[in-house]
């Protein structure tokens, strides 16, 4: 009788034990793990994204996975089903575009999973899957661009380097600059979508300016498709004569304006904007602290050349060799 007394008490503790974590039986808080998905790997704005995401959780002691669509919107698919297998207590991720992530992130929210978008969102039709996008009007972004044109240009004839077929932030941030730039009489005459490279804004915008050399800009949805139209103006002999604007407002873009060899960017900071994101799931996580919306705004800065110097963090100014200006 005692023999069976004894083995029920132990079996008893067993069970119980089996539903606690290491730091529930130790008294200490429980070890997060968060899953973090991007669009793609080489793009130095997610890039400089991913990093201060990742540093944030860890800094808060959460365990952080990060990782890369490498603009395959079926690797993206693949990448959320793991992190749903995994069992992560959060998702943060970016869409690679508003449609072909989404049977992935109802999976995750059918499984429990809290999910928070950063930089990229899905259609407003699925917004009941997650809990807040932190992120820009892209509209807004679009027409502040499109408002430099305007004030600063004559109308004329403008090329847009629409960046990747679908994604909302792209679709909107065109539509906010052809909405600003066409109502003041400038003419939008060469369009085309692409993957956001260096080497796809060169190629692009040589195809552009074959097709219409009398130019008066070149629309970029990023920096890095800025970049290359700003090289294909030059190698044109038309430096000067047509304007190039990026978005980001990453250090070679702000260095290219800050020498005159792109006109503008929108600043978005990634650094602070993967505080932010992280610094919300970590609040939902670890304070219970439920965002106080779906769409969590920031503030953009348009940057021209007058102040593109002092938005370059002072550690990379000699390396991309620039100088003030006297």
């Amino acid at each position: 009788m005692k023999k069976i007394i004894v083995f029920a008490t132990v079996t008893t503790a067993a069970i119980f034990a089996l539903h606690l974590t290491p730091g529930d039986v130790w008294g200490q808080a429980k070890k997060f793990r968060v899953g973090v998905s991007l669009p793609e790997a080489q793009n130095p704005f997610y890039i400089a994204l991913g990093k201060s995401i990742t540093d944030t959780f860890r800094g808060q002691g959460i365990e952080a996975t990060l990782l890369s669509a490498n603009a395959d919107v079926n690797e993206q698919v693949s990448n959320i089903n793991d992190l749903v297998a995994a069992q992560v207590d959060a998702i943060l991720m970016s869409p690679l575009d508003t449609e072909g992530p989404a049977p992935a992130v109802q999976r995750a929210d059918a499984a429990g999973i809290p999910i928070f978008f950063v930089a990229r969102t899905l259609d407003d039709k699925y917004s009941h899957l997650w809990k807040t996008y932190v992120g820009f009007d892209y509209v807004d972004l679009g027409a502040m661009k499109g408002k430099w044109v305007v004030d600063n240009l004559k109308p004329g004839k403008v090329a847009m380097l629409l960046g990747p077929a679908g994604a909302l932030f792209a679709v909107d941030q065109a539509k906010g600059f052809r909405q600003a730039v066409e109502k003041a009489g400038f003419q939008v005459v060469w369009a085309q979508n692409s993957m956001q490279t260096r080497e796809m804004g060169l190629k692009l915008s040589e195809d552009a300016l074959v097709a219409h050399r009398d130019l008066v800009a070149i629309y970029a949805s990023n920096d890095d498709l800025a970049l290359g139209g700003s090289q294909a103006v030059r190698a044109a002999g038309l430096r000067g004569k047509v304007a190039t604007l990026g978005t980001n407002g990453t250090p070679p873009a702000l260095a290219a304006i800050h020498n005159g060899d792109m006109s503008a960017t929108i600043l978005l900071d990634p650094i602070q904007w993967g505080r932010l994101s992280a610094q919300i799931v970590i609040d939902y996580l670890v304070n219970k602290k439920e965002p106080k919306s779906r769409f969590t705004p920031l503030v953009a800065e348009l940057v021209t050349e007058k102040d593109a110097f002092e938005k370059i963090p002072p550690p990379l100014r000699e390396k991309l060799g620039v100088k003030p200006k006297s």
